[in-house]
């Protein structure tokens, strides 16, 4: 089963490689698991009960300004139900010039298929609107008329796959499957972004009969392929954690523009997670400033009269 899942996610990916190019794409966050729901709608539901997570992503562009981004999203495991639900608002912020803001209700159905494998199935259904700043741009020609209108709406839909076990994981997600009107001039619309992802979440001192070592760690190798439009990236990743501390490193291969090396540090306890994140450009401007930071936070609600159930997803929560 693990091995069809690897060809099954392989194929995928490179067939993600071959579609047709359109320009637009959403914005990124490093710490990809540290918000799992933005990721794939079919992570809803996968903590051990109840969870809001918060992330920040600031970067600042020279001469452009700066681009930031806001996700914010809670999400509950429904055991009766063999479900999980959630809510997610993203907010993205474009040097002052334009703003793209989604609102979403997630839903995710858990599937047992197996004594130790699970498939979730998630979909999601929200509003997306973007708006122009029209004040803030110079032209040549002062009396350059603005568009009928600065800002357009639509609603916004996405999809997703989740294959897991207690080692392994393995997705597909689809957003923007109704593809909403992207442009103030014309139909131009936003492209579908499909994501792949594969990773594994192994444990060794837990492992092991007699553990010998008075600590427990993990080591956590991922890859994610993304395509939207035109723009293609393959991450290659890899997380490593010694109790409530880990750290990563990932390789965002972007085809399109240069390539990146992410840094991650996170402290992860048993009620909540903090991480951050560095993204060093290999374009060759970035620095301490100019490139991107990211911050994240994530707060964890438990039932104490409730036993983890063994379909309770591990993977890195950064």
């Amino acid at each position: 089963m693990i091995v069809r899942a690897v060809h099954f996610i392989m194929l995928i990916a490179l067939w993600l490689m071959h579609l047709p190019c359109i320009r637009a794409q959403d914005a990124i966050f490093s710490q990809y698991y540290a918000s799992p729901i933005y990721l794939n709608p079919a992570f809803t539901g996968t903590g051990a009960g109840s969870r809001i997570v918060m992330n920040y992503r600031n970067q600042p562009f020279p001469r452009l300004g700066t681009f930031s981004t806001i996700n914010v999203s809670y999400d509950t495991d429904l055991p009766s139900v063999n479900s999980g639900l959630g809510l997610i608002v993203t907010s993205d912020h474009q040097g002052g010039l334009l703003m793209r803001n989604n609102i979403s209700a997630v839903y995710a159905y858990h599937l047992q298929a197996g004594e130790k494998l699970f498939i979730n199935f998630g979909a999601q259904a929200g509003y997306y609107r973007k708006d122009l700043n029209w004040n803030n741009l110079t032209f040549a020609d002062a009396d350059e008329p603005p568009p009928e209108e600065t800002w357009n709406h639509a609603s916004n839909f996405a999809a997703g796959l989740l294959i897991h076990s207690d080692w392994y994981y393995a997705g597909l997600s689809a957003h923007h499957l109704n593809r909403p009107r992207e442009s103030f001039y014309g139909n131009h619309r936003l492209p579908i972004k499909y994501t792949a992802h594969m990773g594994m979440y192994v444990e060794p001192s837990q492992q092991r009969r007699a553990n010998t070592l008075p600590f427990n760690y993990f080591i956590s190798p991922n890859l994610i392929v993304q395509n939207q439009g035109e723009y293609y990236r393959i991450n290659y990743g890899f997380y490593a954690g010694i109790e409530s501390l880990m750290a990563g490193v990932w390789y965002r291969q972007d085809l399109n523009n240069p390539n990146t090396i992410i840094f991650l540090v996170g402290l992860s306890l048993d009620n909540y997670r903090i991480g951050y994140s560095y993204d060093y450009s290999l374009s060759g401007y970035s620095s301490a400033t100019h490139g991107a930071h990211e911050l994240s936070v994530a707060i964890y609600f438990h039932d104490p009269k409730r036993n983890l159930r063994e379909r309770i997803l591990n993977c890195p929560r950064f």
